[in-house]
């Protein structure tokens, strides 16, 4: 069976299309695979080479025939894909060209040993739990890490009310409040005093950014409920950022409503990776294991 694997990703990187020829070449000579790459970056000036039989099109009709895609840069690109990909998500690997590396699966250095593991099917599949977060129950947006309420440019407190399944829960004032997955734990949550949170938990992490109380603190709730963020006071320049990449100026009137969207993110992971080591990599984590 023909199996069909998309290319995206951070094209303004000078590795992006080596790594692009490197997967092509890789792959052609293996008559059951079909290499396609997303468009972006059509009409833009750079200075690259791409193989004429490799097939270029739009995300959206790359996506709807493949069976995997891989997003090649750092992790705000695979924050990115997976965003893009909206509901219709398939298997994504993550290959690592940029500074931060805690979803990215494989640099340009594994790369042909992590394209073997694919073709013999020796990987296992990570469902990870994407927010839903609404504005006044309006337009959706998705986030694989967090939603995130700050009080942006303005150096005033940002009062704010939470409630859990409309259960009053705290009302903090603070520079903003973080709504975080699991994955996103080792993230903006982490540098705000959030506790780091294993992937496969069903959970959300809510943590006060620079909270004015000290009896603010991050608590953890299960992914079958709902938060709900409202305002108490005025404020000059709030905002919802989603992923650390799409932000959203906010009213005073609003209300952000989160919940655990109805589908995963489905993330490649490779049998030479686990999670903890990851960790003490990225994290700088001293001690050797009895392995090492």
């Amino acid at each position: 069976m023909v199996k069909i694997v998309t290319c995206t990703g951070n094209f303004r990187k000078k590795q992006f299309f080596k790594v692009i020829d490197k997967i092509f070449n890789f792959f052609k000579n293996k008559k059951n695979y079909i290499i396609l790459l997303t468009d972006e970056f059509k009409g833009i000036d750079l200075d690259c080479y791409i193989d004429s039989n490799i097939e270029i099109n739009t995300f959206d009709n790359c996506i709807s025939r493949s069976d995997y895609i891989f997003s090649i840069g750092g992790d705000g690109t695979i924050l990115s894909t997976v965003r893009k990909l909206g509901n219709k998500q398939i298997p994504v690997l993550g290959i690592h060209i940029g500074n931060l590396g805690f979803l990215a699966q494989t640099t340009d250095i594994n790369l042909n040993k992590t394209l073997d593991h694919i073709i013999k099917n020796d990987y296992s599949i990570d469902k990870r739990i994407i927010l839903s977060v609404q504005i006044n129950n309006k337009e959706t947006f998705f986030a694989l890490n967090d939603a995130v309420v700050d009080h942006g440019s303005s150096g005033r407190i940002l009062k704010s009310r939470l409630t859990i399944d409309e259960k009053h829960s705290n009302n903090y004032t603070s520079d903003g409040i973080i709504i975080s997955t699991p994955t996103g734990s080792t993230g903006y949550s982490l540098s705000s005093g959030g506790p780091i949170i294993m992937p496969d938990l069903d959970v959300f992490n809510i943590t006060p950014i620079s909270s004015h109380s000290l009896s603010a603190r991050p608590i953890v709730i299960s992914s079958k409920s709902f938060i709900k963020i409202g305002f108490t006071d005025d404020f000059e320049d709030a905002a919802l950022t989603i992923d650390g990449q799409q932000r959203i100026k906010l009213k005073r009137s609003d209300i952000i409503t989160v919940r655990k969207s109805s589908h995963y993110a489905h993330l490649i992971m490779l049998p030479f990776n686990d999670y903890i080591s990851t960790l003490k990599e990225k994290l700088y984590w001293s001690g050797a294991s009895k392995k090492d």
